[in-house]
């Protein structure tokens, strides 16, 4: 009987050991989680930039719907004299023979299509993004119902107005091909699209009311919402276990063999 009790003793020390390691497991993983979460909120709310790589840097534009609007106007403004607008650095890149070929498609429209050749980058106020930019200019157009086509350095970029051209895939271009080329490919897939009204059919670039959607969805998380997982709590607690009954099972061998040494002794 006294062999039994010191057996359920020593077992005693050993869950003891594995639950205090795991409760200072998950709360050193807790710990951990408030201090990122912490730097982060204090990242938020400081004015300091941190400029790591031009990459980290860049303007994020996309996802700001306050931004400049002057450059979309003038754009828009161009259209009036021509329904193509060409961005000076983008006029090395257009044939005369597409221009003129793109301005008859675009003739014979009841509903019209812009075209834009704009320099596109990461840095741009709309982040590069193609899309961003159509819908922008085509906020600005005093038309009820039209369509933007942008055409950029890497990106082309389709925005709508007040009516949905249903292209079911883009046209097939050929990497040697100069902007206007590319260009004069998608005004006519774009003109034998179907046409039909926002609310029946789904379109990226045009909320439910059918206005041009000019930013997109921030999809990263505001930090002070951020909650620690029951995942996480989980991992921490099994990390316990684990660590915590190594421990323990080593604690009873060490305990063991200094028993017996006593005993020998």
């Amino acid at each position: 009987m006294k062999v039994l009790s010191t057996r359920w003793w020593e077992w005693g020390i050993a869950l003891v050991i594995l639950a205090l390691v795991s409760i200072a497991a998950t709360m050193f993983s807790v710990s951990k989680f408030d201090e990122a979460r912490g730097a982060r909120i204090a990242a938020e709310e400081s004015d300091e930039i941190s400029v790591d790589s031009i990459y980290t840097d860049r303007i994020e534009g996309r996802y700001d719907a306050d931004y400049d609007r002057s450059r979309y106007e003038a754009i828009v403004d161009s259209f009036a004299a021509d329904p193509i607008h060409i961005d000076g650095y983008q006029a090395f890149d257009v044939d005369d023979a597409d221009l003129d070929a793109i301005r008859s498609e675009l003739d014979a429209l009841d509903i019209p299509i812009y075209v834009a050749f704009l320099s596109t980058s990461d840095l741009d106020d709309a982040d590069g993004d193609g899309d961003i930019l159509a819908a922008r200019i085509a906020a600005e157009l005093p038309d009820d119902r039209a369509t933007v086509l942008v055409i950029g350095n890497t990106v082309e970029g389709i925005g709508d107005k007040g009516a949905v051209r249903k292209l079911d895939e883009r046209p097939a271009t050929d990497i040697d091909d100069n902007s206007s080329t590319e260009a004069l490919a998608y005004v006519r897939a774009l003109a034998a699209a179907e046409v039909v009204p926002p609310e029946d059919a789904y379109s990226r670039s045009l909320d439910r009311e059918g206005n041009p959607i000019v930013a997109a969805e921030e999809r990263t998380n505001d930090p002070r919402d951020l909650r620690y997982g029951y995942g996480s709590t989980a991992a921490g607690i099994v990390f316990g276990i684990i660590v915590g009954g190594g421990v323990g099972a080593a604690g009873m061998l060490i305990w063991r063999r200094v028993k017996r040494g006593a005993r020998k002794s």
